[in-house]
């Protein structure tokens, strides 16, 4: 695909696009008729939104110039039959309560548009090794971290406004004065007004946190039964498994030996004060510290895209510090190799460590 033509799609994507832009985008679509398909345009068109009586017909001529197109291109020859648009359509009219209408996989990143009885959600996701930005409708920004999924509402509701969080991303909430946002993660709610912070809650991590910057959380862990509010320069760290001595910044220990801590942000380092360690992925800078190689190996497949297997439970156990800023993951096991001894191996992008 051309640059122009992936612009084009964001701003369709993020309801931005001029309607010259939107003519110039099915020019260029029509023109490269093989993407339509790898975009999700098709569906796009016919399930974006309901359609009023007589725009069908309009879609419909318009699917049979793109089909008839791709076949004189040499591809397989395509009619509306090959395509699953009928019960999509149905499920539309009939007002079927989940319906999915769109889904987009372009570099890197998927896109998911929902129907939901009155309400119509996106779904972002983020491969591993990419990050995005997504600004909501009421202004507040979102970065999402590699290997993340965020779900949210194309029009946020009037009363609150509600997202859904897996994995690891940084919140700039537009402050809106009796109108709350709530991040739902896996284990906790992080209920804000407008403030700035940093939610990990990776499903293959045995803890959450929540990491604030500026302004202040409500932090809800709803099988503790704990509410906590969070201040600049603080984080709340759950560990969803027991194991190990409690600390003593531990504020609560739940039946089960689930922990719920609270602890200062960590600085990158003594001469630098104002960066942290819990948003260093925003910088592209990879920083570990006292961390096994278990739980390194996690990040480096997000931060990579590659797969790690760990043969020796000794080695999974070792405990490794340290910072790598744009080098290859080559690189990286050559320097964590000169920390602690280890062998590895590396097929396509499957890293064995033995």
């Amino acid at each position: 695909m051309t640059n122009r033509l992936w612009e084009l799609l964001a701003l369709q994507w993020s309801g931005e696009i001029s309607t010259e832009e939107k003519a110039e985008l099915e020019e260029l679509l029509l023109e490269h008729p093989g993407d339509w398909l790898r975009t999700g345009q098709l569906d796009q068109l016919s399930f974006h939104k309901t359609l009023p009586p007589g725009e069908e017909e309009d879609t419909d001529a318009l699917m049979d110039k793109v089909l008839g197109t791709i076949s004189t291109a040499g591809g397989e020859p395509l009619s509306k039959g090959n395509i699953p648009r009928k019960k999509f359509l149905h499920a539309y009219k009939y007002q079927v309560s989940i319906a999915i209408i769109m889904i987009a996989i372009t570099a890197g990143l998927t896109f998911i548009y929902l129907s939901q009885q009155h309400h119509r959600y996106k779904i972002v996701s983020t491969d591993a090794g990419m990050k995005t930005k997504i600004r909501l409708s009421d202004g507040s920004i979102i970065w999402l971290n590699a290997g993340s999924t965020l779900r949210y509402p194309e029009k946020l509701d009037k009363a609150q406004r509600e997202v859904y969080l897996s994995g690891e991303a940084y919140f700039d909430i537009k402050q809106a004065p009796n109108r709350p946002f709530i991040i739902h993660a896996q284990k906790m709610d992080i209920r804000v007004l407008g403030t700035s912070f940093n939610v990990r809650s990776y499903k293959d991590e045995d803890f959450e946190e929540t990491a604030v910057i500026s302004g202040a959380v409500e932090v809800t862990v709803p099988e503790e039964h704990k509410v906590m509010k969070i201040t600049p320069n603080q984080k709340v760290v759950l560990h969803k498994t027991s194991g190990g001595p409690v600390k003593k910044s531990s504020i609560s220990t739940g039946e089960a030996g689930t922990r719920i801590e609270r602890q200062p942000l960590s600085v990158i380092s003594p001469a630098d004060t104002i960066h942290v360690l819990e948003t260093a992925w925003m910088n592209n800078q990879l920083i570990f510290r006292n961390e096994t190689l278990l739980s390194l190996s996690q990040r480096l497949e997000r931060w990579y895209g590659v797969k790690i297997i760990i043969e020796d439970q000794q080695l999974a156990m070792l405990r490794f510090s340290g910072r790598a800023d744009n080098i290859s993951i080559e690189k990286l096991l050559e320097i964590l190799q000169n920390i602690q001894p280890f062998n590895y191996s590396m097929q396509d992008d499957i890293v064995t460590i033995k």
